[in-house]
């Protein structure tokens, strides 16, 4: 399957506050990183596959074309805001982590870094849902959506994030749902 972008520079410079200046080449790599770490889950290998297929011949129509522009494409962009703003702080030069720096600029702390990073993730979990909401519903009239098979990746319908972890004093790994039900109980 070749590389196909579900969005265009174009269309993330026109939804995000990453400006004409930035290197398309910073924005390709977290596109294809985002499509594979974030979109794949939800949409699964073979209506993912579909999808690039019909974009790279031009001839994405129909439910198909609704679903990339209107679901895909929206989480997408925040999926790949969260992967991206590391990225535009901080560059790999002659082996050496730097940050970057323009001249009638201030960078930012890692702070505030770090908050825009939790914005745009609760931007695109937001989108996700909505996207996890339309696959559901319409899935009858997408049957990639339910034909996957070992070893290709099955859709996820549940957004909710499981990989947070927090450690006991035991350093036992105990999910966050776990965690905050205990906090819960030990309310009076």
């Amino acid at each position: 399957m070749p590389e196909v972008l579900l969005i265009s520079e174009n269309y993330i410079k026109k939804y995000t506050t990453i400006n004409g200046s930035v290197d398309p080449n910073i924005l390709y790599a977290n596109v294809y990183l985002a499509q594979d770490k974030w979109v794949l889950p939800f949409l699964g290998t073979d209506l993912m596959n579909k999808i690039k297929t019909d974009v790279a011949a031009g001839t994405i129509t129909g439910i198909y074309q609704t679903l990339l522009e209107d679901y895909v494409q929206k989480a997408l962009l925040w999926w790949l805001m969260c992967e991206v703003t590391p990225s535009l702080c901080y560059r790999m030069d002659n082996g050496t982590l730097v940050q970057r720096q323009s001249e009638d600029t201030i960078p930012v702390t890692d702070h505030v870094m770090k908050d825009m990073m939790d914005r745009a993730r609760q931007n695109a979990e937001f989108y996700t849902r909505i996207l996890v909401d339309f696959l559901c519903h319409n899935s009858s009239l997408l049957p990639e959506y339910t034909s996957n098979t070992f070893p290709d990746t099955s859709p996820r319908t549940d957004v909710t994030n499981t990989l947070n972890y927090y450690f006991s004093h035991g350093n036992t790994a105990t999910s966050f749902s776990a965690f905050s039900q205990n906090i819960l109980n030990r309310i009076p």
